[in-house]
């Protein structure tokens, strides 16, 4: 009987462990030479592992920070969607409030995995419907990635020009979704006539190696929610 190359055993075994949740998601695995002195194996074939890992859609690479497990659980069965956009934009248009590219405070860095040295767009915006703001919109993308966007684009949605100007291949995101009171900042912003509950759509979206490349924020009057849930394109 053949024996099962040593990487594909090293392989099956990280995939357990992913499996049974000894590596949870977001964690970083350890190093390839850690790696390597655990399973006695060459580093080569450690790497081998990673990248059949990879390409089953279960571990991630971020260059010069490590190697880790994706949001999506192996198990969970995803919602198949045609768009990763939580608005229909031929049924409601955006106006942009704000745009910049600096520095994010370290939660933002925290959620997209980046540096604290690197930068980012910053983007706020007003989603509209039938000229009434219906939510509020923070995007944050890591500049390194996203690479020369451009203002008229966020009037719109975002994704049709990652994937046909910049060739990105989008495959999956993760919505978290919560309600809150709004303050006096979002009744200001939203033009309300008093405090009222909204629904707060948080949403981390990855390409199809895993690299996640953008976080998004979006408070929504709660009578404007329609419920969507974890997307995958693949």
């Amino acid at each position: 009987m053949k024996e099962t190359p040593k990487y594909q055993v090293v392989a099956d075994h990280i995939r357990q462990l992913i499996m049974e949740q000894q590596y949870t998601e977001n964690q970083r695995l350890p190093q390839e030479l850690v790696l390597a002195k655990t399973y006695n194996v060459s580093r080569i074939t450690v790497r081998n592992a990673l990248n059949l890992l990879v390409n089953e859609g279960l571990i991630f690479r971020i260059q010069g920070s490590g190697t880790y497990v994706k949001d999506n659980h192996p198990d969970a069965t995803p919602t198949y969607k045609a768009s990763l956009d939580l608005f229909d934009f031929e049924q409601v248009s955006a106006v942009l409030l704000n745009f910049a590219v600096d520095k994010p405070e370290s939660s933002i860095v925290k959620r997209l995995k980046m540096s604290p040295y690197d930068f980012a767009y910053e983007i706020e915006r007003e989603i509209r419907k039938d000229d009434q703001i219906i939510a509020i919109q923070h995007l944050y993308m890591p500049a390194k990635i996203i690479q020369g966007i451009q203002m008229a684009v966020l009037k719109a949605s975002i994704y049709q020009f990652l994937q046909a100007d910049l060739g990105l291949e989008l495959g999956s995101a993760v919505r978290t979704i919560s309600s809150r009171i709004a303050d006096e900042t979002l009744v200001k912003k939203m033009r309300l006539t008093e405090k009222e509950a909204l629904i707060t759509v948080e949403q981390r979206s990855f390409l199809k190696n895993g690299q996640i490349f953008e976080y998004v924020s979006t408070d929504i009057r709660s009578t404007q929610f329609t419920l969507h849930d974890t997307i995958d394109l693949t």
